[in-house]
């Protein structure tokens, strides 16, 4: 027991530390090609931050754990909204860019109500995930149009060819330890499951989704620190969106995701909940309120407690 415990931390380690190199070298490479700011936080930061929800997920869907690859994606994003958002806004209220959040914050919505109607069937097929992945091409379309209008120029990051290849190598060993780190966080995270009796869903929402959820947390605290709270909210909503498309559609590519009846009840409404309270007043008020973050951080433990209650029942 005491083994699997510890390759289990090996591996959440793994992916912490994985995904953050990953998440520093990304930024870099693409600040050094000259991408905007915007884009980098609103594709870029995402891409690298979610991956390795990615990664979990695909990797439990490959082995057959289909339950903990929807259980890590819904989780991640109410760990996203509830745990991280929550609690910072609480701490500090930001402000938002009322434009770009208002088209993201849409996509957002559409996109989880579609993931819910995919999955009212029980099952999400490899044509789904298709579609899914679609979506995911529009959204990227989506941003490119909106980098488009704002016209933001972003001035090449300059770096001399020895810092080039450190940046290079901790992109490819970032990656490498978010794989060995996803296999083994899957592999113990079902032995645990196994020797507690406790389904896989509940791990994979909880622990696992906390896990990968990791670099979100660093990145929003790393703008927290600096000041710059909206980059967090911006990178909250494209990573949750990243989320149902991007993870799940990559997911169900590999083997049909099984939707278990508490994903429907519990998981999907938790997150309407949180994306509601988050996006209906932010959008009026164009700001993300301390009262609205203790709502959110709230609603994540009831949302905690009520799965140990589930699970004890």
């Amino acid at each position: 027991m005491l083994v699997i415990i510890l390759m289990f931390i090996l591996g959440l380690t793994l992916v912490i530390k994985g995904g953050d190199w990953f998440v520093d070298s990304s930024v870099n490479i693409a600040k050094i090609s000259g991408l905007p700011e915007i884009f980098i936080g609103a594709t870029i930061v995402s891409l690298a931050t979610t991956s390795p929800e990615l990664l979990v997920s695909a990797t439990a869907s490959y082995k057959g754990y289909t339950t903990m690859s929807i259980g890590n994606s819904l989780g991640s994003m109410i760990c996203n909204m509830g745990l991280i958002l929550g609690f910072l806004s609480i701490l500090r209220p930001s402000n938002i860019h009322s434009r770009v959040f208002k088209i993201k914050s849409l996509i957002l919505m559409i996109y989880t109500g579609i993931l819910f109607l995919l999955s009212l069937n029980k099952i999400i097929n490899k044509t789904e995930g298709l579609f899914l992945l679609v979506l995911l091409i529009f959204y990227i379309i989506i941003n490119s149009l909106i980098l488009k209008k704002e016209k933001r120029i972003k001035r090449k990051l300059k770096v001399t060819n020895k810092e080039k290849i450190i940046i290079s190598i901790k992109f490819i060993i970032g990656i490498l330890a978010i794989i060995v780190g996803s296999n083994l966080l899957v592999n113990n995270g079902v032995l645990i499951a196994e020797m507690l009796k406790v389904p896989e869903a509940i791990i994979s929402l909880t622990l696992i989704a906390l896990g990968t959820s990791l670099p979100e947390l660093v990145t929003a605290i790393s703008a927290f620190k600096k000041g710059n709270t909206s980059i967090s909210t911006g990178n909250i909503i494209g990573a949750n969106i990243l989320n149902g498309v991007l993870v799940l559609g990559v997911s169900s590519l590999i083997s049909p995701l099984k939707i278990l009846n508490q994903n429907l009840s519990i998981d999907y409404l938790v997150v309407f909940i949180l994306t509601l309270i988050l996006i209906i007043p932010s959008l009026k008020l164009k700001k993300v309120t301390r009262i609205q973050g203790i709502l959110l951080f709230s609603i994540y433990i009831l949302y905690l407690i009520v799965l140990y209650l589930v699970y004890l029942n």
